[in-house]
Protein backbone atom coordinates (compact mmCIF):
# COMPACT_ATOMS: atom_id res chain seq x y z
CA UNK A 1 0.00 0.00 0.00
CA UNK A 2 0.91 3.21 -1.22
CA UNK A 3 0.74 6.28 1.20
CA UNK A 4 -0.51 9.69 -0.24
CA UNK A 5 1.74 12.37 0.37
CA UNK A 6 -0.14 14.65 1.92
CA UNK A 7 -0.44 12.05 4.90
CA UNK A 8 2.84 11.20 4.90
CA UNK A 9 4.23 14.10 8.38
CA UNK A 10 1.52 12.73 10.40
CA UNK A 11 2.06 8.95 9.63
CA UNK A 12 5.67 9.44 9.87
CA UNK A 13 5.39 10.93 13.06
CA UNK A 14 3.08 8.26 14.92
CA UNK A 15 5.71 5.20 13.80
CA UNK A 16 8.35 6.92 14.37
CA UNK A 17 7.82 7.31 17.95
CA UNK A 18 7.49 3.51 18.30
CA UNK A 19 10.75 2.54 15.82
CA UNK A 20 13.14 5.50 16.36
CA UNK A 21 15.31 5.08 19.08
CA UNK A 22 17.54 7.77 19.47
CA UNK A 23 20.90 6.82 22.48
CA UNK A 24 22.24 9.99 23.40
CA UNK A 25 24.25 8.21 26.41
CA UNK A 26 26.17 6.67 23.18
CA UNK A 27 29.56 8.22 22.87
CA UNK A 28 31.74 7.10 19.92
CA UNK A 29 35.71 7.70 19.70
CA UNK A 30 38.48 6.90 17.77
CA UNK A 31 40.25 3.61 18.67
CA UNK A 32 43.79 2.96 16.69
CA UNK A 33 42.96 4.95 13.63
CA UNK A 34 39.21 3.09 13.44
CA UNK A 35 35.92 4.35 13.90
CA UNK A 36 32.41 2.29 14.04
CA UNK A 37 29.46 2.96 14.41
CA UNK A 38 26.17 1.21 14.73
CA UNK A 39 23.93 3.29 12.42
CA UNK A 40 20.52 3.05 14.56
CA UNK A 41 22.63 4.77 17.44
CA UNK A 42 22.62 8.38 15.64
CA UNK A 43 22.29 11.79 18.65
CA UNK A 44 20.14 13.39 15.96
CA UNK A 45 18.21 13.55 13.24
CA UNK A 46 16.74 16.46 11.14
CA UNK A 47 15.18 17.90 7.81
CA UNK A 48 13.36 14.85 7.93
CA UNK A 49 9.42 15.99 7.08
CA UNK A 50 9.58 14.38 3.83
CA UNK A 51 11.74 11.22 4.70
CA UNK A 52 13.44 9.73 7.52
CA UNK A 53 15.53 7.18 9.00
CA UNK A 54 13.56 4.42 11.01
CA UNK A 55 15.19 2.17 13.52
CA UNK A 56 14.11 -1.80 12.29
CA UNK A 57 14.63 -4.59 14.61
CA UNK A 58 12.67 -7.90 15.20
CA UNK A 59 10.35 -6.36 17.40
CA UNK A 60 9.72 -3.32 14.97
CA UNK A 61 5.72 -3.05 14.36
CA UNK A 62 4.11 -3.38 11.17
CA UNK A 63 3.76 -0.46 9.05
CA UNK A 64 2.28 0.98 5.76
CA UNK A 65 4.72 2.90 4.21
CA UNK A 66 5.81 2.47 0.72
CA UNK A 67 8.55 0.18 0.90
CA UNK A 68 9.78 -2.43 -1.75
CA UNK A 69 10.84 -5.47 0.68
CA UNK A 70 10.62 -7.09 3.61
CA UNK A 71 13.09 -6.27 7.00
CA UNK A 72 16.28 -7.37 6.91
CA UNK A 73 17.34 -7.55 10.71
CA UNK A 74 18.30 -11.07 10.90
CA UNK A 75 21.60 -10.16 9.37
CA UNK A 76 22.31 -7.36 10.78
CA UNK A 77 24.94 -6.55 13.06
CA UNK A 78 22.91 -6.03 16.81
CA UNK A 79 19.93 -7.20 15.07
CA UNK A 80 19.39 -3.91 14.24
CA UNK A 81 19.52 -1.51 11.56
CA UNK A 82 17.79 1.80 9.81
CA UNK A 83 15.87 2.10 6.67
CA UNK A 84 15.43 5.88 4.93
CA UNK A 85 10.94 5.20 4.02
CA UNK A 86 8.93 5.81 2.75
CA UNK A 87 10.33 4.04 -0.53
CA UNK A 88 8.34 5.38 -3.52
CA UNK A 89 11.16 4.53 -6.30
CA UNK A 90 12.63 1.60 -6.20
CA UNK A 91 13.58 1.19 -9.38
CA UNK A 92 13.44 2.71 -12.97
CA UNK A 93 10.52 2.68 -13.59
CA UNK A 94 8.80 4.25 -10.69
CA UNK A 95 9.01 8.68 -11.00
CA UNK A 96 12.12 10.38 -9.69
CA UNK A 97 10.98 13.51 -7.91
CA UNK A 98 13.79 15.50 -6.78
CA UNK A 99 13.98 16.88 -3.13
CA UNK A 100 11.18 13.81 -2.47
CA UNK A 101 12.55 10.59 -3.14
CA UNK A 102 16.42 11.46 -4.35
CA UNK A 103 18.38 14.50 -3.92
CA UNK A 104 21.89 14.71 -5.16
CA UNK A 105 22.13 17.73 -2.70
CA UNK A 106 24.20 15.98 -0.05
CA UNK A 107 22.92 17.80 3.66
CA UNK A 108 19.62 18.56 2.53
CA UNK A 109 17.15 15.61 3.50
CA UNK A 110 17.61 13.50 6.43
CA UNK A 111 20.16 14.44 7.81
CA UNK A 112 21.43 11.90 11.42
CA UNK A 113 24.60 12.89 12.96
CA UNK A 114 27.40 10.79 15.17
CA UNK A 115 29.75 13.17 17.49
CA UNK A 116 32.95 11.11 17.88
CA UNK A 117 35.89 12.02 19.50
CA UNK A 118 38.66 11.69 17.59
CA UNK A 119 42.55 11.63 19.21
CA UNK A 120 44.14 11.11 15.77
CA UNK A 121 43.52 13.53 13.17
CA UNK A 122 44.18 12.94 9.18
CA UNK A 123 42.14 11.44 6.35
CA UNK A 124 39.40 8.48 7.19
CA UNK A 125 38.28 6.43 4.78
CA UNK A 126 34.69 5.61 5.09
CA UNK A 127 32.95 2.26 4.80
CA UNK A 128 29.05 1.58 4.73
CA UNK A 129 27.32 -1.83 5.50
CA UNK A 130 24.17 -1.62 3.45
CA UNK A 131 21.43 -3.66 1.99
CA UNK A 132 20.20 -3.07 -1.69
CA UNK A 133 17.50 -4.83 -3.18
CA UNK A 134 16.57 -2.71 -6.24
CA UNK A 135 18.57 -0.15 -8.67
CA UNK A 136 17.38 3.23 -6.83
CA UNK A 137 17.83 2.25 -2.82
CA UNK A 138 21.66 2.25 -2.99
CA UNK A 139 23.31 5.67 -2.77
CA UNK A 140 23.36 7.96 -0.20
CA UNK A 141 26.23 11.10 1.12
CA UNK A 142 28.12 11.44 4.02
CA UNK A 143 29.76 14.44 5.89
CA UNK A 144 31.61 16.11 8.73
CA UNK A 145 30.45 18.82 11.11
CA UNK A 146 27.77 20.35 8.89
CA UNK A 147 29.62 20.45 5.80
CA UNK A 148 29.64 17.70 2.99
CA UNK A 149 32.65 17.43 1.04
CA UNK A 150 33.28 16.62 -2.38
CA UNK A 151 35.17 13.36 -0.99
CA UNK A 152 32.30 11.98 1.23
CA UNK A 153 29.69 12.55 -1.20
CA UNK A 154 27.60 10.04 -3.49
CA UNK A 155 29.00 6.71 -1.57
CA UNK A 156 27.60 4.22 -4.11
CA UNK A 157 26.16 -0.19 -3.65
CA UNK A 158 26.19 -1.82 -6.81
CA UNK A 159 27.54 -5.26 -5.80
CA UNK A 160 26.19 -7.67 -3.31
CA UNK A 161 22.54 -7.26 -3.83
CA UNK A 162 20.32 -9.17 -1.44
CA UNK A 163 22.89 -8.91 1.62
CA UNK A 164 24.60 -6.99 3.61
CA UNK A 165 27.34 -5.76 1.98
CA UNK A 166 30.30 -2.88 2.66
CA UNK A 167 30.98 -0.24 -0.02
CA UNK A 168 33.19 2.18 -0.18
CA UNK A 169 32.78 3.34 -3.80
CA UNK A 170 32.14 7.31 -5.26
CA UNK A 171 29.86 7.47 -7.38
CA UNK A 172 30.87 9.88 -10.63
CA UNK A 173 29.57 10.59 -13.80
CA UNK A 174 31.96 8.32 -15.58
CA UNK A 175 31.79 5.08 -13.44
CA UNK A 176 28.00 5.15 -11.44
CA UNK A 177 29.09 2.05 -9.66
CA UNK A 178 32.25 4.11 -8.70
CA UNK A 179 35.85 2.67 -7.26
CA UNK A 180 36.31 1.12 -3.84
CA UNK A 181 38.04 2.89 -1.15
CA UNK A 182 37.47 6.37 -2.86
CA UNK A 183 34.77 7.74 -0.22
CA UNK A 184 36.50 9.97 2.89
CA UNK A 185 36.49 12.33 5.22
CA UNK A 186 39.68 14.40 6.48
CA UNK A 187 39.63 15.25 10.28
CA UNK A 188 41.27 18.60 10.73
CA UNK A 189 42.10 18.04 14.59
CA UNK A 190 42.22 16.36 17.40
CA UNK A 191 38.68 16.58 19.36
CA UNK A 192 35.34 16.05 19.12
CA UNK A 193 33.49 16.15 15.10
CA UNK A 194 30.26 14.84 13.93
CA UNK A 195 30.17 11.71 11.14
CA UNK A 196 26.80 13.29 9.62
CA UNK A 197 24.50 10.82 7.04
CA UNK A 198 21.95 12.36 4.76
CA UNK A 199 19.54 10.74 1.63
CA UNK A 200 20.39 10.08 -1.62
CA UNK A 201 17.69 7.86 -2.53
CA UNK A 202 14.81 6.56 0.08
CA UNK A 203 14.38 2.92 0.55
CA UNK A 204 18.90 3.34 1.73
CA UNK A 205 19.36 0.57 4.38
CA UNK A 206 22.26 0.79 6.59
CA UNK A 207 23.67 -1.12 9.19
CA UNK A 208 27.19 0.45 10.09
CA UNK A 209 29.65 3.08 9.23
CA UNK A 210 33.10 2.15 10.05
CA UNK A 211 35.58 4.85 8.94
CA UNK A 212 39.70 3.79 9.26
CA UNK A 213 43.19 5.66 8.48
CA UNK A 214 44.16 2.76 6.40
CA UNK A 215 42.92 3.02 2.90
CA UNK A 216 43.97 -0.60 2.20
CA UNK A 217 41.61 -2.43 4.91
CA UNK A 218 38.54 -3.82 3.73
CA UNK A 219 35.97 -4.68 6.27
CA UNK A 220 34.41 -8.34 6.22
CA UNK A 221 31.07 -9.63 7.80
CA UNK A 222 29.88 -7.98 10.49
CA UNK A 223 33.58 -6.47 11.21
CA UNK A 224 34.97 -4.93 14.23
CA UNK A 225 32.31 -3.67 17.34
CA UNK A 226 31.39 -0.30 17.44
CA UNK A 227 33.62 1.88 19.63
CA UNK A 228 31.65 3.29 22.34
CA UNK A 229 33.36 4.92 24.83
CA UNK A 230 33.32 3.22 28.24
CA UNK A 231 34.24 6.16 30.68
CA UNK A 232 36.19 5.20 34.30
CA UNK A 233 33.57 5.43 37.12
CA UNK A 234 33.90 9.12 38.52
CA UNK A 235 36.01 9.31 41.76
CA UNK A 236 33.82 9.58 45.04
CA UNK A 237 35.31 11.28 47.84
CA UNK A 238 36.18 8.90 50.95
CA UNK A 239 36.61 11.86 53.18
CA UNK A 240 34.52 14.69 54.84
CA UNK A 241 32.01 12.48 53.73
CA UNK A 242 28.98 14.13 55.81
CA UNK A 243 29.49 17.31 54.65
CA UNK A 244 27.74 18.69 51.98
CA UNK A 245 27.08 22.56 52.02
CA UNK A 246 30.04 24.56 53.03
CA UNK A 247 31.99 27.67 51.61
CA UNK A 248 35.26 27.16 52.44
CA UNK A 249 37.38 24.14 54.16
CA UNK A 250 40.60 24.23 55.84
CA UNK A 251 42.16 21.23 55.56
CA UNK A 252 44.52 20.90 58.88
CA UNK A 253 47.60 19.71 56.57
CA UNK A 254 47.40 22.21 53.79
CA UNK A 255 46.59 25.54 55.50
CA UNK A 256 47.22 25.23 59.15
CA UNK A 257 50.28 26.60 60.52
CA UNK A 258 51.77 23.97 63.24
CA UNK A 259 55.37 25.21 63.76
CA UNK A 260 55.70 26.99 67.65
CA UNK A 261 52.31 26.72 67.84
CA UNK A 262 51.56 24.74 71.08
CA UNK A 263 52.85 22.71 74.12
CA UNK A 264 54.11 20.01 71.66
CA UNK A 265 54.12 19.72 68.04
CA UNK A 266 52.54 18.55 65.37
CA UNK A 267 53.06 15.65 62.05
CA UNK A 268 51.50 15.35 59.16
CA UNK A 269 49.87 11.87 58.76
CA UNK A 270 49.26 12.13 55.08
CA UNK A 271 48.03 8.78 54.48
CA UNK A 272 44.56 9.86 56.45
CA UNK A 273 45.33 13.61 55.37
CA UNK A 274 45.27 14.89 59.03
CA UNK A 275 47.45 16.32 61.46
CA UNK A 276 48.65 13.94 64.32
CA UNK A 277 50.90 14.09 67.68
CA UNK A 278 53.27 11.90 68.29
CA UNK A 279 52.11 9.81 70.76
CA UNK A 280 55.73 7.20 71.01
CA UNK A 281 57.71 10.33 72.33
CA UNK A 282 56.46 10.33 76.71
CA UNK A 283 56.72 13.49 76.45
CA UNK A 284 54.05 14.51 73.84
CA UNK A 285 51.60 12.36 75.78
CA UNK A 286 48.46 14.34 77.47
CA UNK A 287 49.73 17.69 75.91
CA UNK A 288 48.00 19.65 73.49
CA UNK A 289 49.08 20.30 70.02
CA UNK A 290 48.25 23.76 68.37
CA UNK A 291 47.86 24.67 65.28
CA UNK A 292 46.57 27.84 63.70
CA UNK A 293 45.30 29.71 60.20
CA UNK A 294 44.61 33.56 59.89
CA UNK A 295 41.32 34.47 58.65
CA UNK A 296 41.63 36.74 55.12
CA UNK A 297 39.34 39.71 54.92
CA UNK A 298 37.11 37.48 51.94
CA UNK A 299 36.41 35.26 54.39
CA UNK A 300 35.19 37.47 57.38
CA UNK A 301 31.65 36.80 58.14
CA UNK A 302 29.20 34.60 59.78
CA UNK A 303 30.05 31.01 59.48
CA UNK A 304 28.84 27.42 60.95
CA UNK A 305 32.18 26.10 61.44
CA UNK A 306 32.57 21.95 61.72
CA UNK A 307 35.75 20.12 63.00
CA UNK A 308 36.19 17.08 61.21
CA UNK A 309 38.23 14.58 63.54
CA UNK A 310 39.11 10.94 63.58
CA UNK A 311 38.34 8.62 66.18
CA UNK A 312 40.87 5.93 67.34
CA UNK A 313 39.87 2.57 69.32
CA UNK A 314 42.86 3.62 71.56
CA UNK A 315 41.89 6.80 73.65
CA UNK A 316 38.79 9.20 73.12
CA UNK A 317 40.94 12.79 72.13
CA UNK A 318 39.85 15.79 73.25
CA UNK A 319 39.60 18.92 71.20
CA UNK A 320 39.85 22.97 71.65
CA UNK A 321 38.44 25.30 68.50
CA UNK A 322 39.81 29.25 69.54
CA UNK A 323 39.28 32.52 68.20
CA UNK A 324 42.21 34.87 68.95
CA UNK A 325 43.10 32.19 72.38
CA UNK A 326 39.59 32.67 73.54
CA UNK A 327 37.80 28.62 73.09
CA UNK A 328 34.30 28.57 71.31
CA UNK A 329 33.99 24.80 71.28
CA UNK A 330 35.49 21.82 73.58
CA UNK A 331 34.93 18.35 72.03
CA UNK A 332 35.92 14.99 73.15
CA UNK A 333 35.78 12.28 70.58
CA UNK A 334 33.42 9.32 71.39
CA UNK A 335 34.17 5.53 71.75
CA UNK A 336 34.63 3.67 68.67
CA UNK A 337 35.62 0.10 67.19
CA UNK A 338 36.31 1.74 63.93
CA UNK A 339 39.61 3.41 63.32
CA UNK A 340 40.01 6.39 61.83
CA UNK A 341 35.91 6.95 61.98
CA UNK A 342 35.20 10.33 61.21
CA UNK A 343 33.38 12.66 63.97
CA UNK A 344 31.75 15.97 63.14
CA UNK A 345 31.44 18.43 65.79
CA UNK A 346 29.40 21.81 65.33
CA UNK A 347 29.83 25.60 66.15
CA UNK A 348 26.63 27.87 65.31
CA UNK A 349 27.55 31.59 64.17
CA UNK A 350 30.44 32.37 64.41
CA UNK A 351 31.60 35.77 63.42
CA UNK A 352 34.89 36.12 61.89
CA UNK A 353 36.88 39.25 60.92
CA UNK A 354 39.85 39.64 59.06
CA UNK A 355 42.94 38.60 61.01
CA UNK A 356 41.57 36.56 63.58
CA UNK A 357 43.42 33.76 64.57
CA UNK A 358 41.64 30.31 64.54
CA UNK A 359 43.35 28.25 66.51
CA UNK A 360 42.69 24.25 66.68
CA UNK A 361 44.45 21.86 69.97
CA UNK A 362 44.38 18.07 70.82
CA UNK A 363 46.40 16.04 72.75
CA UNK A 364 46.99 12.07 72.77
CA UNK A 365 45.38 10.13 75.45
CA UNK A 366 44.94 6.52 75.86
CA UNK A 367 41.47 4.49 77.11
CA UNK A 368 43.77 1.36 78.49
CA UNK A 369 42.03 -0.87 76.26
CA UNK A 370 44.64 -1.30 73.75
CA UNK A 371 47.83 -3.16 75.00
CA UNK A 372 51.15 -1.94 73.36
CA UNK A 373 54.43 -2.45 73.90
CA UNK A 374 54.29 -3.25 77.89
CA UNK A 375 51.74 -0.54 78.21
CA UNK A 376 48.68 1.05 76.02
CA UNK A 377 48.22 2.54 72.86
CA UNK A 378 47.16 5.93 72.60
CA UNK A 379 45.19 7.66 69.99
CA UNK A 380 47.16 10.66 68.46
CA UNK A 381 44.61 13.59 68.30
CA UNK A 382 44.02 13.41 64.88
CA UNK A 383 41.75 15.50 63.05
CA UNK A 384 41.13 16.29 59.32
CA UNK A 385 39.56 19.60 58.54
CA UNK A 386 37.97 22.71 59.49
CA UNK A 387 34.75 23.20 57.61
CA UNK A 388 33.56 26.92 57.12
CA UNK A 389 29.58 27.14 56.06
CA UNK A 390 28.05 30.48 55.76
CA UNK A 391 24.74 31.41 57.85
CA UNK A 392 22.18 33.20 55.96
Amino acid sequence: MKLKLFHLPLMIASIAATTTNIYAEQVYHEDAGFVVIEAENFSTQHLDDKRRWLVFSKNTPAHNFADADQAHYHDASNGSYIEILPDTRSNHHEALVRNENFTNDAGTMAVLSYPVYFETPGRYYAWTRAYSTGSEDNGVHLGINGQWPESAKRLQLCEGKHAWTWSSAQRIETNHCGTPNTIYVDIPHKGVHTIMISMREDGFELDKLLLTKDKDYIPVGKDKSETLSSPKPLQEKTQLLEITDYTRVLYAIDDFKIENTGEIPYYQHKAENALAINAVKTAYRNKFARAEYIVQAKEAGSYILNLVTLAEIDGESTYLVSINDKVIGEFTNPETSNDYQEIYFSMQRVELTSGDIISVSSKAVTNGKVPENGGTAYARGRWRALVLSRTN
